[in-house]
């Protein structure tokens, strides 16, 4: 993770932020407006996004942001037609050119090679590919009759008491459930395995900000007034996709077992808040 911090100069008084990171940074305004649309960009203390925002002399600045190393894509598990890919923070699954799909399509050498299911961006582990569009018809089944068990680690703001084992409410007008099991805690935050009986989208992050213990590092569901820098400055959501339990695509009364180790800055932020 890499953290710049700096104070607005008097002759740079009234400048927008856009400008003022652009020439601060050395980069151009393109790759300023993306640190501010990623949320990466801090004024005293306060999340900023708005590439208009007017600094005022005395400001302080601070951006954060990953470490942007291009590694050859790890592949946890091949079985039949399927893969199960451990995918890094910081890229979307599919949709877009710069997508792991598409990624994983050119070292591959397969144009056909599809995700089965999705991650948020910003969300790392396990992700399902399949080498062919029939190979993903195949295993809608097995998402529907909820034979795929999806298990996540989490670290979330505050101390998550034992009698919070199960969090069910509806996400978008459906029935969602998400079970909750404390690994470690502190006053001030938690570890937590969860495992998610449903698949409603940002389920984990929209049920955990509901009971107040949001997912730290999250842009969307937990603010960041107040916080301690190590949790305020966070460069992305502390949330990975631990383990996934599934059917053998060739043999589906044996189960697949396939778990991704916890990235780097995951570990480090355990590491820094005393949980293990």
């Amino acid at each position: 993770m890499t953290k710049e911090t700096f104070q607005i100069k008097p002759h740079e008084d009234g400048l927008t932020l856009l400008e003022v990171l652009a020439d601060r940074l050395r980069c151009s305004k393109k790759q300023a407006k993306a640190l501010l649309d990623n949320k990466q960009v801090f004024v005293n203390e306060q999340r900023v996004w708005m590439a208009k925002h007017l600094v005022e002399r005395k400001d302080i600045i601070e951006t954060v942001r990953p470490e942007t190393k291009t590694q050859k894509t790890q592949i946890l598990k091949r079985a039949g037609d399927i893969l199960i890919v451990n995918k890094p923070a910081g890229i979307v699954t599919n949709g877009s050119a710069k997508s792991l799909e598409v990624k994983l399509q050119r070292e591959l050498g397969n144009p056909e090679c599809c995700a089965v299911h999705r991650l948020d961006r910003e969300t790392s582990g396990c992700v399902i590919f399949a080498k062919n569009a029939a190979a993903k018809e195949a295993m809608i089944p097995f998402f529907k009759d909820q034979k795929v068990i999806k298990i996540y680690r989490a670290i979330v703001s505050g101390r998550v008491s034992d009698n919070l084992q199960t969090i069910t409410r509806d996400i978008d007008g459906q029935s969602a459930t998400t079970l909750i099991h404390v690994l470690d805690r502190t006053p001030r935050s938690s570890y937590l395995e969860l495992r998610i009986k449903t698949g409603r989208t940002h389920q984990i992050r929209k049920h955990l900000a509901a009971v107040r213990h949001p997912v730290l590092g999250d842009k969307g569901y937990a603010g960041s007034k107040g916080l301690e820098e190590i949790i305020r400055t966070l460069p992305r959501q502390m949330l990975h996709a631990y383990k996934l339990v599934l059917p053998h695509p060739n043999d589906p009364e044996q189960p697949l077992r396939i778990s991704a180790p916890v990235p780097t800055d995951f570990r480090d932020t355990l590491k820094a808040l005393r949980l293990k």
